[in-house]
């Protein structure tokens, strides 16, 4: 199964808990069952059927340009981050 690693700002949702492990094909779907588990999850993360403006999501280690179509390996590691921006 897949761990998310959840933001501190949501861990009221997840009972204190940093990271949560769901059997998840994308990140989309990691997010629906977060949100099964913990209602009320995917309104923080979502804005409608995308990530919310200034979010953005790291599977492995790598920013996915995918975003929720990102596919998840059974090891796989999902942090969302605050997109910072720059040059």
């Amino acid at each position: 199964m897949a761990t998310v690693f959840i933001p501190p700002a949501m861990r009221d949702l997840t009972d204190g808990a940093d990271t949560v492990r769901v059997a998840a094909r994308t990140v989309r779907d990691a997010i629906e069952e977060l949100d099964r588990r913990f209602p009320g999850i995917s309104a923080r993360l979502l804005d409608g059927h995308r990530l919310k403006p200034g979010l953005c999501v790291a599977v492995d280690d790598h920013v996915e340009p995918l975003g929720l179509f990102a596919k998840l390996r059974e090891d796989s590691e999902v942090h969302f981050l605050p997109a910072i921006g720059g040059g």
